[in-house]
């Protein structure tokens, strides 16, 4: 009986020590499968931050890659058909450095109330026009429909007008307007039309940085504004005063053109690129006493021999500089250009060397100036 007492209570022993044992595996299992889920969780946690940075580095980069591409393409410089690239001027957009710019002249003061004088209703047929408007805060009931150039936010739900070079003459008409705006390179085709309506116009001369200070002046004195723009002629005589003599003893012969969709003209220096090039303090190789823009043929190019070629574009730029590359490579006669032969061709930025003036003249000077001289 003992003996059988003492094997039934070792077996109960070893029963009771085997469920102890599982128990205790299971509970290390438990916990093990908690530092697993614990350890993935973290390393899922890094692998999102990982990513998350790696996609922010990318797009920082591709954001960086595209501001430096549109720096470069601010005027790309071609040999003729071999489409060599200035280093001098690549290595300064690469770099990211500009030329001194003026931000007093860029940004001058604007109001911050938009106002008008009492029974004035104003309308502006192009984007300049729309920039000194901004400037000396007055208001306007037209603005013109662009698809280049940004109108000014103060001009928001401002009824459009049409294009700049052919306004919609019923919607002119329908305002009620006391004055309309526009540069006078199209004064000749729409002053006519304006009288034949029966309304008011005023034409400006924004053929040169001058004329848009002048003209800066005049609307000023018009409207009220004289105050805002005397402070905007002082900040422009200040600029100027520094920056005329910055190159003086150097002036290399520039040859300008303007392409159209088609064809092309050489500018003046009473054209605003024309003029432009002669601020910088190059010599623009064709004068005339009148007109901003001449018929000329190569050949009397090539005999005033040009130290450097510009392009710019009006209308349609694409076009425009597409025009210019199938001319300067299938034409013969510009690969005996001692610009062409020395990589001296240069397609300029149209927002900045377009027909008319704007406040922007102080970065054209600047992208002018390492093509002039090498800066």
């Amino acid at each position: 009986m003992k003996l059988k007492a003492i094997a039934l209570i070792l077996c109960f022993v070893l029963i009771l020590g085997c469920f102890t044992g599982c128990g205790k595996k299971s509970t290390e299992e438990e916990q093990v499968t908690e530092v697993t889920e614990e350890t993935s969780t973290e390393t899922t946690t890094l692998t999102t931050t990982q990513t998350t940075t790696v996609a922010t580095t990318e797009t920082t980069t591709v954001k960086a890659n595209a501001t430096n591409s549109s720096t470069k393409t601010t005027a790309k410089s071609t040999g003729g058909s071999t489409g060599k690239v200035n280093s001098a001027v690549i290595a300064e957009a690469s770099s990211g450095k500009k030329q001194p710019v003026s931000k007093a002249v860029l940004n001058a003061s604007k109001p911050k109330e938009t106002t008008t004088p009492t029974g004035a209703r104003i309308v502006a047929t192009s984007a300049a026009v729309c920039d000194i408007m901004d400037r000396l805060g007055i208001g306007l009931v037209g603005v013109p429909q662009t698809t280049v150039t940004a109108i000014a936010s103060r001009y928001n739900g401002v009824k459009t007008v049409g294009s700049p070079m052919s306004p919609d003459m019923e919607i002119i008409k329908s305002l009620n307007p006391t004055d309309v705006i526009g540069p006078d390179t199209l004064k000749g085709d729409l002053e006519i039309k304006y009288k034949n309506i029966g309304v008011n116009s005023t034409f400006l001369n924004l053929r040169s940085v001058k004329g848009l200070y002048d003209s800066v002046k005049l609307i000023g004195d018009k409207y009220g504004k004289s105050a805002e723009a005397d402070a905007i002629v002082k900040e422009y005589n200040e600029f100027i005063s520094s920056y005329k003599n910055k190159h003086s003893g150097k002036s290399p012969k520039v040859l300008v053109l303007t392409g159209l969709p088609g064809s092309y003209l050489v500018a003046t220096q009473n054209s605003y690129a024309g003029s432009l090039v002669e601020l910088a303090g190059g010599t623009n190789i064709f004068h005339d006493d009148t007109k901003d823009f001449l018929t000329v043929n190569p050949e009397e190019m090539l005999a005033r021999d040009p130290d450097i070629i510009i392009r710019t574009a009006h209308g349609v730029p694409k076009e425009a500089l597409e025009m210019f590359d199938k001319e300067f490579s299938t034409n013969d006669i510009w690969k005996h250009f001692r610009a062409v032969q020395n990589g001296k061709v240069y397609d300029m930025d149209y927002m900045l060397f377009g027909m008319s003036a704007t406040f922007d003249y102080p970065q054209a000077l600047a992208d002018l100036e390492p093509i002039l001289y090498g800066d």
